[in-house]
């Protein structure tokens, strides 16, 4: 009733002026606005999953996390872990973790068959110990498109059938982690914006 009172007065200074159907018709929309905006506006999509900026690329157990150390057998050197390992079974589709662009398919020393996209000027995600690939270099690529499978043995950092999953900005490795495990409402918290004489800066 409270939002009903608060669009009265609106209505009322509107009638003068609107044909009675739009009259209607701003009056139900403000009413929904008013008391459940997600019926009218959602970001970017209904489906919850759809919220996030960058989604898990398959559904599976962590079994190395980002920076644990790992040993490379064959060469006999302990390494400091890049990405995060996701278990799956030989087989499992690999998704696109967010909309971009394949600037890479290949294979890489450490890793096997390999996919890269970039998703805007300094955001990269990798993913690699791949069995088939699915998408070319240069294609563009939606949150959530089936980009891969896994099966292959190729990363050392885990004897199980997994993904390795990297999430590169600019240079620097981030933990996929934390970037998987922001959405939209709280991704601002990871902005800060700076005044700047004739400028306007996003850090």
């Amino acid at each position: 009733m409270r939002s009903l009172k608060r669009i009265r007065p609106f209505i009322k200074r509107a009638g003068h002026r609107l044909p009675g159907y739009l009259i209607l018709f701003i009056g139900i929309f403000l009413l929904l606005l008013l008391s459940n905006p997600t019926t009218i506006y959602s970001y970017p999509g209904k489906d919850p999953t759809l919220r996030k900026p960058f989604i898990f690329p398959l559904y599976g157990d962590v079994a190395l996390g980002f920076r644990e150390e790992y040993s490379n057998e064959d060469r006999q050197t302990d390494y400091r872990h890049t990405g995060i390992d996701i278990i799956g079974g030989p087989g499992d589709r690999v998704s696109a973790s967010g909309n971009g662009i394949v600037v890479y398919t290949g294979f890489s020393p450490i890793g096997g068959r390999t996919i890269v996209i970039r998703h805007n000027q300094n955001i990269r995600t990798t993913y690699l110990n791949l069995q088939n690939i699915y998408v070319s270099q240069g294609d563009r690529v939606k949150q959530g498109d089936v980009i891969a499978s896994i099966g292959a043995f190729d990363d050392p950092s885990c004897t199980d059938s997994h993904l390795h999953f990297g999430i590169i900005y600019i240079n620097a490795y981030l933990d996929p982690s934390q970037v998987l495990s922001m959405d939209y409402t709280s991704i601002s918290r990871f902005l800060r914006l700076v005044y700047v004489p004739g400028d306007l800066k996003i850090y």
